[in-house]
């Protein structure tokens, strides 16, 4: 039997003296089934683990993509529901998807066998953002799933500190866990501590010592976002959670917003003075301009986006040009830049769709920091771009949760507008036509 939870419950005993169909317009305001609910929080809770493999599970190769399987299986049961009007973003990203399958089919065979599962999950991923940018709008459920997610840090986190078995491994001096590459560990862990920041600052009422062990509790991610050694997450996590401050020169709450950043920023600081092997890399770079190599990549990169502009090089393609371009043995390299890769990709014509839906997310999430949710989305979204400009996030799960944070706060904004212009023009009708009838 199909449950709906809805946030106002309509007191059906006695006669309302509001019109039916302001009544229905309230009790929509919360739709979202609670099974749909804890699947999506479930999958959201695994996201960090999605490296761990399961080998006992025959078929099964990560706890996300058991955990995607159980969500979209249940979405399908409640199709109205979870499956609405998608994000005018969305439709972008689809076709940015759409160019690189019509580039696919002139791909050499032996590059077909990696295109199809890239262009699979992509889809799979456009589809968790389409449920997730409805299932989001509901202001309470947002917050439930980026407790849930920040949750799930604080264990990744606290077993990497303390070095448990399947959750502590060190590469050349750097932490992280077994199958993460330490610049993407570090990403991961920085959004959840922007969380507990956001928790511990934002416009909620809450206790003054709730406030203080969320603070307290964002140490541990941020302790263990400095030891993998990553320079471009420490970056992006700085530029991100200043964000939170910049807004907030006329809220009440201005002076907790600048003590709570301030402390995250000296909190950051502190580790890495203690920390050899992350202060020498950030030491290397200042000094020397050390970049791993990327300014080679940088260079190939741009090399090849001028001889190819337009259309790019094709998919998977330009992973091995660009290996053989740069010299080093690799077989098939990166940029680790979002927008180079994609030039290299699909040349101007196949990147425009996505950078034009990147935009749209932007904007989605600055419209919504008006939002109870506030600056939550805008957070995370300049710290993933700013991630992107270090490393390719683009197929990533946790990237996808970001967008559609940011198009669920720009969505709620329109929809509660749209929602209270309806109800008030129905209200205001029922007044006339009560008034002419009693004239």
């Amino acid at each position: 039997m199909q449950h709906t939870d809805t946030r106002l419950r309509v007191d059906t005993t006695q006669p309302s003296a509001l019109p039916k169909k302001v009544i229905y317009i309230l009790g929509r305001a919360r739709t979202s089934p609670g099974t749909v609910r804890w699947a999506f929080l479930l999958f959201v809770f695994v996201i960090p683990f999605e490296t761990m493999d399961l080998a006992a599970i025959r078929g099964a190769s990560s706890l996300s993509r058991l955990a995607g399987l159980l969500f979209f299986s249940i979405c399908l049961l409640y199709p109205k529901v979870c499956f609405r009007r998608p994000p005018q973003a969305l439709w972008w990203f689809v076709g940015y998807a759409s160019i690189h399958a019509l580039s696919g089919l002139s791909l050499p065979k032996q590059l077909v066998g990696q295109f199809i599962p890239w262009l699979q999950t992509f889809m799979q991923l456009l589809l968790l953002c389409w449920v997730g940018s409805t299932l989001l709008q509901e202001e309470k459920f947002a917050r439930h799933t980026l407790l849930t997610f920040s949750i799930a840090i604080l264990l990744v986190a606290t077993g990497l500190l303390l070095g448990l078995p399947g959750f502590s491994e060190t590469r050349e001096g750097r932490l992280s866990i077994a199958g993460y590459n330490p610049n993407a560990l570090a990403t991961i862990v920085a959004l959840g501590a922007q969380v507990l920041i956001g928790f511990s600052i934002d416009q909620i009422r809450r206790n003054i010592w709730m406030r203080v062990t969320f603070m307290a509790l964002a140490l541990l991610p941020l302790t263990a976002m400095v030891y993998t050694g990553s320079r471009g997450g420490i970056i992006a996590f700085l530029a991100g959670v200043a964000v939170y401050a910049l807004p907030y020169r006329s809220s009440k709450r201005k002076m907790t917003a600048i003590l709570g950043v301030a402390i995250a920023i000296v909190g950051v600081a502190y580790v890495v003075v203690n920390d050899q092997s992350t202060l020498s890399r950030l030491e290397s770079s200042y000094n020397t301009g050390d970049t791993a190599g990327r300014d080679k990549l940088i260079a190939a990169s741009r090399e090849m986006i001028s001889e190819k502009p337009l259309l790019g090089w094709g998919p998977i393609a330009w992973s091995y040009e660009l290996g053989a371009r740069e010299g080093q043995g690799y077989k098939y390299r990166s940029s680790h830049n979002l927008v180079l890769d994609l030039l290299m990709e699909g040349g101007l014509l196949g990147a425009m769709p996505c950078l034009i839906g990147l935009g749209l997310c932007v904007w989605a999430a600055w419209i919504g920091r008006a939002r109870n949710l506030g600056l939550f989305p805008l957070v995370w979204l300049i710290t993933i771009i700013i991630a992107n400009m270090s490393g390719e996030w683009l197929g990533t799960k946790a990237m996808w949760l970001v967008l559609t944070l940011s198009l669920a706060s720009g969505a709620s904004i329109v929809q509660q507008y749209k929602r209270d212009n309806l109800m008030t023009r129905t209200i205001l009708q029922d007044v006339y036509k009560r008034n002419a009838s009693h004239q």
